[in-house]
Order: C-alpha cells, then structure tokens, then sequence
C-alpha cells in the first residue's frame, strides 16, 4: 500500500514546492504614487521636517519595508516617525514584531527598518515616514538653499507611477522671481511656484533606478547657522566645476604629450638609428656562398639573433671541417619491430688552434675533456654553455665588423627602458589612486600613457640592432644565397647541386632549411655520404665504428650510395633522420634555458556618471544663478535606498 501512494506523495511534494518557488519569483512593488513634502522649515535653527507618503501596490508577500539614508551634507536626523495605514508603529529594535520600527545609525548612514501591523499579500498599502533634518540648509549671503534628494536612485528596481514633491517655506522667505532658482534633477518634472510654496511634479513615470530631488533658493536668512560641513563641501564643488576641468586638460595634455611624443621619438630613433643603410643592387640568388663566413656566423647575420639552430649548424659545420665524427647506432626493437638510434660524437686529431672562440667553446662542451660522447649524455648539461656560445657569436658579428655593437645588448636596454617604464606606470598608477575620486579621474591617464610608451619600447627594442653598411652588403648577399637553398630546384637540377650536398648543409640548418634541404635529394642517386657521418648499422666500412683521435676520414669514393639518402622507410641511410635526433637531443637539453614573463594590464573600470548630474526641471520665472554650492547636480541631502521585504 505504501509504494502504491508514493508517486501520489512525490506529484504532490513537487507541485508544491513548484507553486512556492513561482509564487517567491512573482514577488514585486509598484509605487503607485510616492510623494515628499518638506515643511516645518526654520531658517535660523536649520531644521525642517520631511514626510514620505508611499501608495504601494504588493505582488506577493511582505512583512517589512526599509529606508536607508546617509549623513552626507547634513549634521543629524531625528523625530522619526512611520505609521501603516494611518496606524502609528510603536519603536523597538529589541524584536522584529509586528507592528515596530527600529532606526539606528550605522557608520555615516540612518538605517530605518519598519515590520507592518499585519502580513502584505497581494494588496497595496499607505504607508507615512517622516523625520526631522538638522543642518541640511544651506547658508549663503546671496541666498539660502534647500538641497533635498526626495527619491533615491536605489529603489529596487521598482518603478513609480507618480510623484510630487512639495517645500512649504516659512513666511518671508518666497523665492524671489529672477534672482532665486528652483530647479530638479533626475525625473523630468513640472515646477510651480506659488510664494512659500513650491512644487515640483513628475510629467512621467519614473524608473526603477531613477532619482527625484529638488532644489530651492530663498532670500538668505542673517541668523541661519552655517552647517559645519559646507565649507568643504563649497571647496570640493568650486573645485569640482572650476579647477578640475583646466586639471583634466592638463592631464590629459601631458599624457598625450608623452604617449605621443614618446613613441614619435621611439619610432624616430628607430628610423635614425635601428635601420640598416640602404646598398646596392644585389643578386636574387647566388650559387654559391658569397664568402667563407662559418654558418652560425652567417644565421646570426641574417636574423641578427643567435638561435638553437646556429649552434647546431656549428656542429655540424665542426664536423664537415675535420674536427668531429658522428657516429649512429641502431638497435632493434622488441621482436624486430621498430628501431631506435643512438649518437655518439668523437673526436678527430685535427687541432683546435685556428678555431674561432665559439667553435673551440663549441668543442670543449661537447666533448668535455673526452675523446667521445654520447648524445644522451649532453641533455641536462650542454645547456648551460648555449649562453656563453651565444655571447660569443655576437661578439663574433661585431668583430667581423657587421655590427658597431652587439645587437643582444642592443635589444636588452631598449627593452630594459621598455621594463622600466612599465614599472614606473605602475608606480604612477598606485600612487594616484587614492587622488582619482578627491582630484581628477584624468590621473588614470598618465600611467597609461608612459605605460603605452614602455609597451612600444619592448616591440621597437626587437628592431633596434642597426649593421654597418659592411654588415647589411654582406647580409644581403647571404640572403641571395639563402634564396637559392630555398628554392633550389628553380634555379640549378638536383644532380648537379648533389655534390655540394655536405657543404651546404650546415648553411641549410643555419637558415632553418635543414629538413627541406635534406628531403629534396631523397630521390637522386649517388648523392655523396658526408664522411664525417658513420652509420654503423650499414655494416661494410662502417661496421668497425669510427676510432676516437685518429684522423678525420676521408671519402669513400666519388659517390655515395645510390638511393640510400634520406630512405628511412626501407632501412637505408637517413640525413633526415640523424638530422632529427640532433634536433632533438639539442631541444630537449635546451630545457634549462629560462624565459620571460609577460607582463599583464589591468583594467581600470570607470564609474558612470550619476544621472541626476544635469537639471530635469525648473522655475521658469526663477535666477539663472545660484549664490553657492555649486552649479549642477549631484551634490544634495538625503537620498540612500528604499525597499520593502
């Protein structure tokens, strides 16, 4: 019986708890009208009264409504009062009972929470609040003024059908026509005056975060006590509508000024001094290398940068020179199937004396103080030397006389100058933070400016280094030579370039060819094997290995063997291959060299303007000019948040 009334009990538990999740998202407030009216005005005490007259209409349940409001432009508010429909509500804040409000002032706001005499479902309610405002009047000899903020933005998101707002002045104390202003700022209104009395009417609807506020000027009052805030108030708002702008021209003059005159004169500096002179004419292509520079030598030319692949060239370059052997051992995979291969480097007699620095640097980490090593063995060690072997391979461009200085330290101090000016924009950034809201937002612009002005020091640092007319002339001709590598079946057969295989290929690597270079003569026969390489596992000259110290070898003969070059699939000899597990042992010892960091923005979010920032409404017959305080809105008494729950 029990799981026959199961699916009854979970139907009924799950419309239940649906009608109460509707019925929680169905919650909503309408103001059906909401009126303020300031009375009790007492110029010389400066006090006067305010009641909230809310008509609200509730969609859902309710037991409370809130009010909060700051103490900003006011000395103190008091005499509190609320009522729920027409039924005065009795103060406690020892409980939330039905039927009590409590006010407390918490920080620089009033906090005033009221619990009405009976739960709100589904009908409206007249609910009355009303205080009393102590030093919110405003002392002026030309003219006092009652600045209030009747309805604040911050009603959640409720809207309101209609609204007046009504200042009953004390006798004596008309707005005078043409001299005292009557305007309102945020909801579009209709102002009447009618002596004391001013009004101030809503020609619409307002909007769930639209603001309502009123201000008055009457003839000033001798004994009326200045506020202890206004003085600074008054400072802040002449500072605000009169020196902040010329500030905010300034700021924004000067961070145009850098960011501008800073990158004409990074780019200037670039166009005077990072470009290379102009030369002559110069082949498209050359057959040949244009002189006997060593390879590495010749990439870092090019590119003016020393890459991974320009100390590879130079091993090679080393071995096709008489000053190493690579020898190459297979060994066969598990029940035949696949192979892998092993590199082992050994030295030949030939002496290192005519060798440039980084070529006997070059030797001396590879080998080590031995005669032989294995490939493997240089992965977590031949790392460290890849920085001295490139200092010493720029230092070979300037020697050569291609560059008048060492394009690394080139790139290093415009990209130290970009570093530093990135540091110093973020240093600017932290220190005008705390002076955006009191002096000027613009102050934003100045990090940014000498910040854009480092982030264009870092991309034009990469084109600072400048060759020499000897180095651009020689560049450019090792380019021609470049182009014919690239394109070589366009300019000269395959037959006839195969025997200059073995010297062009550690120019190939150099350019970063090496691979394509090496795939081009797969198919052409009799392309001679380097005699610096000994793939053991081809048995017949190479079976013994090649003996460490002993002479370099020299060719075989006048070919090589027919087809076996770069034949990987069928057993035969692979250029490609060897060239690959160089590759790749030098990538993976490459691991230690470290890299930078890039360095991110952040994002400043700008606070939109408030909008009760210009007048919505005013007396027609009223001055156009206000005796003080300012002269737009945004600067009254009064507002906070209004809600119910």
């Amino acid at each position: 019986m029990q799981r026959r009334f199961l699916p009854v009990l979970l139907l009924a538990a799950w419309l239940f708890l649906s009608h109460t999740g509707v019925s929680a998202q169905a919650r909503s407030v309408f103001w059906r009208q909401w009126d303020v009216v300031i009375d009790n005005v007492d110029t010389s005490a400066n006090v006067f009264r305010v009641t909230e007259t809310y008509d609200v209409l509730f969609s859902g349940t309710f037991r409370f409504g809130s009010a909060v409001i700051p103490y900003t432009n006011l000395d103190s508010i008091r005499n509190i009062q609320v009522s729920d429909n027409g039924k005065p509500l009795r103060e406690s804040c020892s409980s939330e009972q039905a039927g009590t409000y409590c006010a407390r002032r918490s920080g620089d706001e009033l906090s005033i929470v009221y619990y009405f005499a009976d739960v709100v479902t589904n009908s409206s309610r007249l609910i009355e609040l009303s205080y009393e405002v102590a030093g919110a009047l405003r002392v002026y000899e030309g003219g006092d003024q009652l600045w209030w903020n009747a309805i604040p933005e911050e009603h959640y998101g409720y809207s309101i059908g209609s609204s007046t707002i009504t200042v009953n002045l004390p006798d004596g104390y008309a707005p005078r026509e043409g001299v005292d202003p009557v305007v309102t700022y945020g909801a579009a209104s209709d102002v009447q005056v009618n002596g004391t009395r001013v009004v101030a009417t809503a020609t619409g609807q307002i909007d769930g975060n639209e603001s309502f506020s009123i201000r008055v000027q009457y003839p000033h009052d001798p004994n009326a006590r200045a506020p202890i805030w206004q003085s600074d108030f008054d400072s802040q708002r002449e500072f605000e509508e009169n020196v902040a702008p010329l500030l905010n021209i300034g700021i924004i003059g000067v961070s145009l000024l850098v960011a501008i005159g800073g990158t004409l004169f990074l780019v200037t500096r670039w166009q005077t001094k990072g470009r290379d002179p102009q030369i002559g004419p110069v082949p498209t292509f050359l057959t040949e290398p244009p002189s006997d520079l060593p390879p590495a030598v010749v990439g870092a030319l090019v590119d003016e940068r020393v890459d991974l692949r320009d100390i590879m060239s130079t091993l090679l370059d080393l071995a096709h020179r008489g000053y190493l052997v690579i020898e190459e051992n297979q060994n066969e995979g598990l029940f035949g199937i696949g192979r892998s291969s092993e590199f082992t480097f050994k030295r030949t007699n030939q002496a290192e004396t005519d060798l440039r620095a980084y070529e006997q640097q070059m030797l001396r980490k590879v080998f080590n103080s031995s005669l032989e090593r294995g490939m493997n063995a240089m992965k977590n060690t031949f790392y460290t030397a890849i920085p001295k072997l490139q200092s010493d391979l720029y230092d070979e461009l300037v020697t050569e006389g291609f560059f008048s200085r060492n394009p690394n330290t080139t790139r290093n101090l415009w990209g130290a100058l970009g570093g530093v000016l990135l540091v110093v924009a973020f240093g600017v950034f932290v220190l005008a933070m705390p002076f955006v809201e009191s002096l000027s937002g613009a102050l934003m612009c100045l990090p940014f400016a000498v910040g854009l002005v480092g982030l264009v020091a870092l991309m034009v640092a990469q084109a600072m280094p400048a060759k020499t007319r000897k180095g651009a002339e020689e560049a450019a001709k090792w380019k021609a030579f470049e182009e014919y590598l690239r394109n070589l079946e366009k300019y000269q057969g395959l037959e006839e370039a195969s025997s200059r295989f073995d010297d062009y290929l550690p120019y190939a690597v150099a350019f970063g060819l090496d691979r394509t270079w090496i795939r081009r003569f797969s198919q052409v026969d009799n392309v001679p094997i380097p005699t610096w390489y000994f793939p053991t596992y081809l048995g017949g000259p190479y079976s013994r290995g090649y003996i460490p110290g002993s002479a370099a070898p020299r060719p075989m003969g006048s070919g090589g063997l027919p087809g076996e070059l770069a034949r990987a699939g069928d057993g035969g000899l692979s250029l490609d291959n060897m060239s690959g597990g160089l590759a790749g042992g030098l990538e993976s010892i490459s691991d230690g060299l470290t890299s930078m960091m890039d360095s991110a923005a952040r994002v400043m979010t700008s606070r939109p303007q408030s909008a009760s920032s210009g007048s919505s409404g005013s007396w027609r017959s009223g001055g156009s000019s206000w005796s003080g305080g300012g002269f737009s809105g945004g600067g009254g008494s009064g507002g906070g948040s209004r809600g119910f729950g």
